[in-house]
């Protein structure tokens, strides 16, 4: 009988690391910073500050191992999400589970957006809160 629940205590101690990067991620993120390299583009200093300010407006709520809540301005909206080896995390909306959204990379601390467009370099750092 001791080495059934020496098996069990083992089996649940494994269990519980194998989530620790899940465990991790659990809770509510929030842009901690901006970062705009618009280069060439020559944008005006108002419209610049337009995009870092609708990128702090975003946020999201990792409820669980693969259930995540996307927060602008009051709205929700939920998505499933997974983490993949190089630690990228995807989203995507049931109504379209084949099309994976990239959240970001998980780098220990924080999760980093690098992001490039036709405008130029936007790499937007969420903490967790």
């Amino acid at each position: 009988m001791k080495k059934f629940w020496f098996v069990a205590f083992l089996a649940v101690v494994f269990l519980g690391s194998c989530n620790s990067t899940t465990r991790k991620l659990e809770g509510r993120w929030k842009v901690a910073s901006v970062k705009t390299e618009f280069g060439k583009t020559k944008l005006p200093p108002e419209v610049i500050a337009h995009i870092v300010a609708e990128q702090k407006k975003m946020s999201f709520r990792i409820m669980n191992d693969s259930v995540l809540v996307l927060i602008l301005n009051n709205n929700t909206q939920e998505a499933r999400w997974e983490i993949d080896k190089n630690n990228d995390i995807h989203y995507y909306f049931s109504s379209q589970p084949h099309v994976l959204n990239l959240l970001g990379k998980w780098n220990g601390s924080e999760i980093v957006s690098d992001t490039k467009t036709p405008l130029g370099h936007l790499v937007v750092i969420y903490e967790k809160k």
